[in-house]
């Protein structure tokens, strides 16, 4: 029984042993098929074909050598290449067929690389073998067009010679060995070197746009040497003569002769860089001719604008300088008149003064420039920016005069407004008496009296200061907002001594109710009536009783303290 099961595991593992091998072989087998297919796909290319047609040209020179490369790596990959893919792939099935399924993988993979290798090598030929049989209809195509702008470039110089002045000598030259270039190129298209003939186009289809350029180009710059600077310069010319010599113009630092001078020379120089075709040159120096051409315009559009202003500017200026000098000497008299009566701050005077200098350095200026105006020997560009300068400083004097203007005027309406005050301050003074009189009090503290005199006194002072011949409001003034402080002060403490001796007095009348009971209540009673009938310290006295009131009854001041000011606004309606 032992040996059965034995024998049956042999069987089992030498059948599954079988089936396992037979399935790796199908594999590796099926591997091999399908490099066996790329390779001859490889083979199958039509390089050898390509080169026949290639061969068909008849090639020369650089082309030649070329094609003989490419075809020398066709040669290689026939002779090495295809041999050793052949080679691994039969090693690859013999050890497939041995069960050597290692080494079977191993010569699978190297020849798939080789044929991946393989592959690009043949396509790198194959892409530059088809550009050898494109290389003649390529250049060709080329050719027609470089040619077609050779013939517009031709006709241009025939057709319209005049154009070009003195380069077309230096075209018609490059145009020459344009000819020769294309004689060239047709002479290697002819023998079949194609790649060297593909180096002259370049060259030549360079030479060609270029020379298109400048015959685009020359034209107008041409035009510019020969017409348009001359004619401008000729236009500078009459027009300087015209503002200098008819109508009298004088130009600052005047150079205008020498810089006309100066642009005809660029303009020559223009002209024999244009004989030898630097066009860059050329664009540059015309470009600097046109800047110094234009400034020259400006220069004398300048001087005949500034006239037309210096005209217009004159009589209103005239009469600036008139209003502000007349308006100037009547401040210097109100000053002196308003000074009889008020001190007035040295800088008043002083400012006045300084204006007055100013506005007649202004004068001299209008003048001297209308002498040079009237002699012809003015520039224009400067009196205007003189007038326009004077202008102002007559605007800022102006300003400045009106302030002082107002400031004096303001003199007057300030003493008047400190009278009224003064007014004021005696009204509430004889009113702060009344009422305190009124409340018929005992007597007052020796502060608020104090206060009280200060206050009267320093109002008299202030009704003295302003009764003077001369006063000085900055002074009067600085006294006046103390005595606004003061009576202020004062009508605060007056509230305060009738409230404190008033409220004193509901107090004490409160209180009577808890004397008989708290014998503590008719000593703060005797204690306050002391401080208010023969101290006069209301506040004092207020505190003392409220205070023994609130331990017999929280809150007793906060009630009496509001029906009191309750009523007393009642009262006040």
């Amino acid at each position: 029984m032992k040996m059965e099961i034995i024998l049956i595991s042999i069987i089992v593992i030498a059948v599954a042993a079988y089936v396992t091998s037979y399935f790796m072989k199908k594999k590796h087998y099926q591997t091999i098929n399908k490099l066996e297919q790329q390779k001859f796909e490889l083979m199958d290319t039509s390089v050898a074909e390509t080169i026949q047609n290639v061969k068909n040209l008849s090639l020369t020179g650089q082309t030649e050598k070329n094609f003989e490369q490419w075809k020398d790596k066709w040669k290689q990959i026939e002779l090495t290449a295809f041999p050793d893919i052949e080679n691994l792939l039969f090693d690859a099935e013999q050890a497939t067929d041995r069960l050597q399924l290692v080494k079977a993988s191993k010569a699978e993979t190297k020849s798939s690389e080789l044929i991946e290798n393989t592959k690009k090598k043949i396509k790198e030929i194959q892409l530059a073998l088809n550009e050898l049989l494109k290389s003649e209809e390529k250049n060709n195509q080329a050719i027609k067009k470089v040619q077609e702008m050779y013939q517009g470039i031709r006709k241009k110089l025939l057709t319209q010679s005049f154009s070009f002045g003195p380069a077309l000598d230096k075209l018609e030259n490059r145009l020459t060995f344009l000819e020769l270039s294309f004689a060239n190129f047709s002479e290697l298209t002819t023998s079949g070197d194609h790649i060297e003939a593909e180096e002259v186009l370049k060259k030549v289809s360079i030479e060609t746009k270029d020379l298109n350029d400048a015959v685009v180009t020359i034209p107008n710059l041409v035009k510019e040497v020969n017409t348009e600077f001359p004619s401008q310069v000729q236009e500078l010319k009459e027009g300087y003569h015209e503002l200098k010599d008819v109508q009298h113009f004088i130009f600052l630092e005047d150079t205008l002769t020498a810089d006309i001078a100066e642009i005809e020379q660029d303009v020559k120089q223009s002209g024999k860089l244009i004989k030898q075709c630097e066009i860059e040159k050329v664009e540059k120096l015309n470009s600097i001719i046109e800047e110094k051409i234009n400034h020259l315009y400006d220069v004398m559009e300048a001087e005949i604008t500034a006239k037309e202003m210096v005209a217009k500017e004159q009589p209103i200026l005239a009469e600036f300088i008139t209003f502000v000098n007349k308006r100037n000497q009547q401040l210097l008299i109100e000053i002196d008149r308003v000074s009889q009566s008020y001190t007035l701050d040295d800088t008043v005077l002083k400012q006045t003064k300084d204006m007055q200098e100013q506005i007649e350095e202004v004068q001299l200026d209008f003048e001297t420039f209308m002498s040079g105006i009237e002699k012809n020997q003015a520039v224009y560009t400067v009196v205007a920016d003189s007038y326009a300068e004077s202008g102002e400083k007559l605007t800022q004097i102006e300003k400045k005069q009106e302030a002082l203007i107002n400031q004096l005027t303001d003199l007057r309406k300030e003493e008047t407004e400190v009278k009224e005050k003064i007014d004021d301050f005696e009204f509430n003074m004889r009113g702060i008496k009344r009422y305190i009189e009124k409340q018929h009090l005992p007597g007052l503290p020796e502060e608020y009296l104090d206060l009280f005199f200060v206050t009267t006194e320093r109002i008299e002072k202030l009704a003295k200061e302003l009764n003077k011949l001369k006063i000085d409001m900055t002074e009067i003034k600085n006294m006046c907002e103390m005595c606004e402080d003061d009576v202020e002060l004062l009508i605060d403490k007056t509230e305060e001594i009738v409230d404190s001796a008033l409220l004193t007095e509901y107090m004490m009348q409160y209180a009577n109710r808890y004397r008989n009971d708290h014998p503590q209540i008719g000593e703060a009673i005797l204690e306050s009536n002391d401080l208010f009938n023969k101290e006069f310290q209301y506040k004092e006295s207020l505190e003392v009783i409220s205070t023994a009131l609130e331990a017999i009854e929280p809150g007793s001041f906060k009630k009496v303290e509001t029906q009191y000011f309750e009523e007393k606004a009642r009262n006040a309606k």
